[in-house]
């Protein structure tokens, strides 16, 4: 074995989750290209959990730098553009293209699951698209990979039972929703995925399990179908319609044996 794939390795081998390994493994993927052609690399769109795993990738490249960016500084979804450290670059080197949708008046009902939904049913990748926006005057803005967009144009016609328009704007145009949060102080009996967030969402454990079964719980970015599942603190848990918890504090045991939480929930 060659002492590049030797580095590979050691640098895989610190990452115990398969997904953190897929995504470590396509991060040295683009390292090797760039030096290989001398040129900056690009990674798809990386959800934050991913984006930290990049970072501590590239931590271990010293002649490299990158820049991590979704089109607007508080951008969920970004890609990870990799350079030399010689070189000067930024976020205006990152390949990004911006489409906005018109659903008109009647279709103030569509959500952000809507119009992801009606873009991947044209058979896009899901990290081939960044971040999806609703904006207060009713329309939709979308951040996508470059080369999606003629076929976006094209092709997106609909989204649910509503006809659309659609035409690509620019980066100066997003209209990101101002970022709203609270802290949250709960006792759970358990670090259970089910406890924490029906602590932080306010709503039963009877209605959380059967959302986490079904598939609309995430943790820290990842679908996870077990309420079961151990929570750490700087977890993040989203409930689609719901917003983000963040496990912000574990902070110890109450006098009842009950663990006392700090939360943050986003809206």
């Amino acid at each position: 074995m060659s002492q590049d794939a030797l580095d590979r390795e050691k640098i895989l081998e610190r990452f115990a989750q398969e997904l953190d390994r897929i995504t470590a493994a396509t991060v040295l993927d683009r390292i090797k290209q760039m030096e290989s052609a001398g040129q900056s690399e690009v990674t798809d769109f990386f959800d934050p959990a991913q984006q930290r795993v990049a970072e501590r990738v590239l931590h271990h490249f010293k002649a490299l730098k990158h820049t991590v960016w979704g089109g607007y500084p508080e951008a969920e979804r970004a890609r990870v553009l990799i350079y030399p450290a010689a070189r000067q670059s930024g976020a205006s080197q990152v390949p990004l293209a911006f489409i906005e949708i018109d659903p008109g008046r009647e279709a103030a009902e569509l959500s952000h699951r809507d119009y992801l939904g009606a873009v991947l049913a044209l058979g896009l990748r899901r990290e081939k698209i960044g971040d999806v926006l609703l904006t207060a005057a009713g329309v939709a803005q979308i951040v996508i990979s470059p080369e999606m967009l003629p076929y976006l144009l094209g092709n997106l016609t609909a989204v649910g039972r509503f006809s659309v328009r659609l035409w690509e704007i620019g980066a100066q145009d997003l209209c990101p929703a101002v970022p709203r949060s609270r802290e949250v102080r709960a006792t759970v009996a358990s670090l259970r995925l089910d406890a924490v967030a029906s602590a932080g969402f306010g709503l039963s454990r009877s209605k959380l399990v059967p959302a986490v079964r079904s598939g609309q719980v995430k943790l820290n970015w990842q679908s996870v179908k077990t309420p079961s599942a151990f929570v750490k603190e700087g977890d993040v848990i989203s409930l689609a319609g719901r917003g983000r918890v963040e496990v912000t504090a574990v902070l110890g045991e109450s006098r009842k044996g009950r663990l006392q939480l700090l939360l943050k929930k986003h809206f």
